[in-house]
């Protein structure tokens, strides 16, 4: 008998057994020698098994039950990865069950836990979003309950223009954009999927109504790496950016994107972005460090964002 299947039939042996077991009972169940029982005992503690070993008349080893799978053996920066999932979603909205997460990794390494071998994370969102975390997960909550139960749900939705309107809605999936959850849902009021940001539902209602999954919904139709498919076409703008070239270069902000170093403060940017007035917001959040090199739409709308503001701004000057 190899040495893996030794220790593969002592586990079997200890684990049927309640009582201690002696070194010399357990040799000749494994037709072999103490002196490799005591070796297969070592190898199952280095897995991660606990044996609990006993001297004297009634002695020898008893497998701990509480575990018939190898405990987890961490070490110290096993211990600070977890610490920092733990503190960084703790303080993002993103993640709704922290709170279960949480309670995992206790069971898995209790030392985590708020343990002082964890620097908490600084983490700092810029632009937070203006609603509890409480409310937002209620949302998420009732939403992942209609999913679940494929029940159809009634929504009072606030647009962009600050107007509300009622749908009902089929909740698919939901999902983070930017860091902003959202449901994919298809909205009967126009027969067609659509994207409900959760902060601007000002009420949810789970009716008794279940809705049947489309044979033709495929996920990739609506949701990509980038976000969501159905967020308009995508448009291959071409820009150049003056000292900013280290910070372009950090982040992807559309499909394809390619960064050209020009010279030490002129960076060529490419890629293909969504959503014209989108696209119009990023470029003019560099001010007069970006540069439009194409397409011309995007030019001439980034203008006469320009023109109209300096003409408010005139007109001001002039009461």
């Amino acid at each position: 008998m190899n040495r893996v299947a030794a220790c593969i039939k002592l586990i079997q042996i200890l684990s049927v057994r309640t009582d201690y077991i002696k070194t010399e009972e357990l040799a000749d169940l494994l037709e072999t020698n103490p002196r490799n029982v005591r070796e297969y005992i070592k190898e199952l503690e280095v897995a991660g098994y606990t044996l609990e070993s006993m001297k004297g008349l009634y002695g020898g080893y008893k497998l701990n039950k509480s575990c018939l799978l190898p405990t987890l053996k961490l070490n110290g920066n096993d211990k600070k990865i977890i610490g920092d999932a733990i503190a960084y979603l703790e303080k993002s909205k993103d993640f709704m069950e922290f709170s279960d997460f949480q309670e995992v990794m206790g069971r898995i390494v209790a030392s985590v836990e708020r343990s002082n071998e964890v620097t908490p994370i600084t983490m700092i969102d810029r632009f937070p979003l203006a609603m509890d975390k409480s409310e937002l997960e209620a949302r998420y909550q009732t939403l992942q309950e209609c999913i679940d139960a494929q029940m159809k749900c009634e929504i009072t939705y606030r647009s962009a223009k600050n107007k509300e309107k009622i749908h009902t809605i089929h909740p698919y999936k939901l999902f983070v954009y930017n860091g902003t959850w959202f449901v994919l849902a298809y909205n009967e009021s126009i027969n067609d999927f659509g994207y409900f940001k959760l902060n601007r539902l000002v009420d949810i209602f789970k009716t008794r109504n279940h809705f049947t999954i489309l044979k033709s919904y495929d996920e990739k139709n609506y949701l990509d790496d980038f976000g969501m498919t159905k967020n308009g076409e995508y448009y291959k703008i071409t820009l150049e950016f003056t000292n900013l070239n280290m910070a372009i270069s950090e982040r992807i902000y559309g499909r394809h994107q390619v960064v050209t170093e020009l010279d030490p403060s002129h960076t060529r940017f490419t890629a293909e972005m969504q959503n014209k007035d989108m696209i119009a917001s990023f470029v003019m959040s560099f001010g007069k460090n970006c540069k439009v090199i194409e397409p011309e739409w995007l030019k001439d709308k980034v203008k006469k964002h320009y023109e109209e503001a300096l003409k408010e701004y005139m007109e001001e000057s002039n009461v």
